[in-house]
């Protein structure tokens, strides 16, 4: 049915030209083999001389010829349509990059435009009769193999990704009929075990490296996700079989690159070799494809993420977060000899979109935040964050993000788990996570103040005893204070969720002995959302509480007389809020009268507060009229809103004191210890 291309052009020009006009209308009279005969010679044409082959490319994609059910007499509008596409996909594969168009490449970009009603429904038609079909139409003079049609298909999905993305106000590729068959293709591409298939595929792809398949439609699916279209997000998790199986997808997706990665450079394949492969801006090939494999991966998980709860934590759950960061490493390696202009455009933009899906986590709302950050510090995070911005030339944004990441990762050092690994990772990498730090003054900058909060807070961990760290292994109630217990043989109170117990009646021996009354405080001392690593962070804050408030008496007594004569009439009713891992006091203290703090209590009234002042009173504290709160800091806060804590250090001497935790004055200073455990 094909025919070969002229050997060489007739010396007469005027000759030539009568012959491919000739094809030409033959061809629009429905010739298939002078079609097949223009698609060969247009490979060589130039775009100029193209133009004059596109009216005739599109004549025969009428789509009121596409059957219902193959027969016969559809054979030939069939093969018409399947060399038109052909034709069409050679003029398209001019056009590499459509924001630098001439003007003939322009036109054959909008000639595709103006005709994609007529292309996406034949794409539609090739792909199910002879590509998904598991019994494709057998009729003579129907010469469409299954590598064919897949060929044709996915070629056709990436050049109107690269044309609708850039050329008009919704990408063609987000033509609704088409998101079953991306995301089919998507999902094969990820998780076939057929290897013969995937390699079949892979030289329908037009290359030799494995993953090629794979590559081609992670730019289709790329293109989908560039214009935040919530429907394909809804088809791809429906096609993948549900929230869970679409992110063992999205994990098996992300760890394909990973060991591909690894089985290169294992191999003993040079990372500078470019001789072993066909290479792009002198780099070996496949090294592009993993730099934009990867990006296009880290762009899924943050698109879906903000489009998809459910899918979110999801993710978290498959452990995405630590591959990502692991890969992330590897690729900074891979990259670190990759400096040429033309591809540092596809390293920045693949180590933002990863960086920027940990920046959506870090501050986003995730159903267990800390659980998160202590799933990336045990990955590596520091030293790959850090080394990350070496890797990307004049990357300002990167860097500027890989410091806000460090910045953000430092108000989270208030929760005991992140701080004790955060403090591991710093001791194992520090002279070499300085070395790397000191090549960007802002990134410096924050990993300074990340490393001066690491050893200020540790330093007051140290501090707390073993059995104040640990006080939900031991039993509340006074008389049984001394054994410890292993977690699950112990209760916790239902209303504060801090108080453990062995046994009814040591509950309810320790409720008339006083939690009756500290069970509130120690319930607004964790928050509303009673995290458990608030919990068991409360001994550190009340350290960290106690400790700001001695080291600026002085500023925090200046304050308090700006205050009060800001609010007289709150005199005696201001608080103060701390805010812990804020720079310099001016940022980390502040007073407010006692109604902007209300809410932390469930009666929204000023009686706890004056219960709790007075307590203090009695216990010698006397330096603040009204117990102080603490800022915590938990992802993205409404500005008047944040998540407040009523004092650690007023909670817990409340329910403990009987404990050996009396509280005495230092002094006369404000800073307390208890005795038999200094807080």
């Amino acid at each position: 049915m094909s025919s070969a291309p002229p050997q060489r052009q007739p010396e007469d020009g005027h000759t030539f030209a009568r012959v491919i006009q000739f094809m030409i209308n033959k061809a629009a009279s429905g010739s298939i083999k002078e079609l097949d005969g223009l698609c060969n010679i247009a490979q060589h044409w130039k775009p100029e001389q193209l133009l004059m082959l596109l009216p005739v490319f599109y004549h025969h994609l009428d789509p009121a010829r596409i059957p219902d059910v193959v027969t016969s007499r559809d054979v030939r509008s069939i093969m018409l349509a399947r060399y038109s596409l052909k034709g069409v996909l050679v003029t398209l594969n001019r056009v590499n990059n459509p924001r630098e168009l001439t003007q003939a490449l322009q036109t054959i970009a909008d000639n595709l435009i103006s005709n994609w009603h007529r292309c996406h429904l034949w794409v539609n038609f090739f792909y199910r009769h002879f590509f998904a079909s598991s019994n494709p139409a057998r009729l003579p003079g129907l010469l469409i193999t299954r590598s064919e049609a897949l060929k044709l298909v996915v070629n056709m999905l990436m050049r109107m990704s690269l044309i609708g993305d850039s050329q008009t106000p919704q990408s063609l590729i987000n033509t609704p009929s088409l998101h079953p068959i991306i995301s089919q293709l998507w999902c094969m591409a990820v998780t076939s075990k057929d290897n013969d298939f995937l390699t079949e595929a892979d030289k329908v792809m037009g290359s030799k490296e494995q993953g090629a398949f794979q590559e081609h439609m992670s730019y289709v699916v790329q293109a989908c996700l560039d214009v935040d279209h919530p429907s394909f997000v809804s088809t791809l998790i429906h096609v993948a079989g549900g929230i869970r199986a679409m992110a063992s997808i999205a994990f098996k997706y992300i760890r394909n690159i990973r060991c591909l990665y690894r089985k290169k450079v294992v191999s003993g394949q040079s990372i500078d070799d470019t001789t072993s492969c066909d290479s792009v801006f002198g780099v070996p090939r496949w090294q592009i494809m993993l730099i934009n494999c990867f990006g296009n991966c880290a762009n899924l998980l943050f698109v879906t993420s903000q489009q998809n709860c459910a899918l979110r934590e999801a993710y978290i759950d498959r452990n995405l977060v630590a591959i990502v960061i692991y890969t992330l490493r590897d690729l900074c390696q891979l990259s670190l000899t990759l400096k040429q202009d033309d591809f540092a455009k596809h390293v920045k933009k693949a180590f933002e979109d990863a960086l920027g899906y940990i920046a959506l986590l870090m501050g986003g709302p995730v159903d267990d935040l800390v659980a998160v950050i202590c799933q990336a510090l045990r990955a590596r995070f520091l030293p790959t964050i850090l080394q990350a911005h070496t890797c990307i030339p004049d990357a300002d944004t990167a860097e500027c993000l890989n410091a806000l990441l460090i910045t953000a990762l430092r108000s989270y050092l208030t929760f005991d788990k992140v701080l004790r690994i955060a403090g591991s990772e710093l001791e194992a990498d520090e002279k070499s996570l300085d070395a790397i730090a000191q090549r960007d003054t802002d990134l410096l900058q924050a990993w300074n103040l990340f490393k001066k909060d690491v050893r200020r807070f540790l330093d007051l961990r140290s501090q707390i005893p073993a059995a104040s760290i640990f006080f939900d292994r031991q039993c509340a109630a006074v008389h049984n204070s001394d054994e410890w217990h292993p977690q699950w043989d112990l209760f916790q109170c239902a209303r504060c969720t801090v108080a453990r117990y062995c046994s009814r009646q040591c509950q309810n021996i320790d409720w008339d002995q006083g939690h009756r009354m500290a069970c509130k405080y120690l319930k607004a001392a964790i928050g509303p959302n009673a995290s458990r690593y608030i919990r068991r962070s409360l001994f550190l804050l009340a350290k960290i509480e106690d400790a700001e408030i001695q080291s600026h008496q002085e500023f925090i007594s200046q304050l308090s007389v700006t205050a009060q004569a800001e609010h007289p009439e709150f005199q005696d009713r201001l608080v103060l809020e701390i805010d812990p891992v804020a720079e310099g006091p001016a940022g980390k203290f502040k007073f407010k009268p006692v109604s902007n703090y209300l809410h932390i209590f469930p009666d929204a009234s000023e009686r706890p507060w004056k219960v709790a002042s007075k307590w203090r009173q009695s216990t010698g504290l006397h330096s603040l009229c009204l117990p102080p709160v603490m800022r915590i800091h938990e992802g993205y806060e409404i500005t008047d809103q944040p998540n407040l804590l009523f004092s650690p250090s007023t909670a817990l001497r409340m329910a403990f004191k009987e404990h050996g935790l009396d509280a005495v004055v230092n002094d006369g200073a404000s800073s307390v210890y208890y005795s038999g455990s200094s807080l």
